[in-house]
């Protein structure tokens, strides 16, 4: 990539996982691949969407979803616990319509 080319990915989409590294298969792992994934499935419901108003919802849970990711730290049980719940309210609102 130039220097006057511009990477607009967030990086978080590029980390993954070290094998046999300090959090490979560990809570922070599974919330941080929870958190993609949730993220990928509001990009695909903001892709087909055309009501305003569900437009506007998922973009706010992008938003959280991606603050959320960026707010993550390993040894916080707690955060780990929020962003799978975070996830499970996400696809609960893309499932029924309902938050």
């Amino acid at each position: 990539m130039s220097d006057q080319q511009r990477h607009t990915d967030p990086v978080l989409s590029h980390v993954r996982p070290v094998p046999g590294g300090p959090y490979g298969d560990e809570p922070y792992e599974a919330a941080l691949s929870d958190l993609r994934a949730a993220v990928a499935e509001v990009s695909a419901g903001l892709s087909g969407a055309q009501d305003p108003a569900v437009t506007e919802a998922l973009t706010c849970y992008q938003v959280d979803l991606s603050r959320t990711q960026l707010q993550l730290r390993p040894g916080d049980g707690e955060a780990l616990d929020r962003a799978h719940a975070l996830c499970r309210t996400v696809r609960r609102y893309l499932t029924t319509g309902a938050p």
